[in-house]
């Protein structure tokens, strides 16, 4: 079983969830017509339907924004 993903220092849930975040904003991008990364991530941060996992991300690239990669 795998705790840490390969390239990056986060857990394997949590490098899942990052993953799955950063494709919803080319997504979103499009759909909100050229909506930023932190209103991106301030809109999916209070959406109910936002996972746990995808919300701890959330809140870690809002404070942390240059991990964003």
């Amino acid at each position: 079983m795998k705790i840490v993903a390969a390239n990056t220092d986060l857990c394997v849930n949590h490098s899942e969830a990052y993953s799955k975040v950063k494709g919803a904003y080319s997504l979103w991008f499009a759909a909100y017509d050229n909506l930023t990364r932190d209103d991106f991530l301030k809109r999916l941060v209070v959406l109910p339907e936002t996972g746990d996992r995808a919300r701890e991300v959330v809140r870690f690239l809002i404070h942390n924004p240059e991990r964003w990669k």
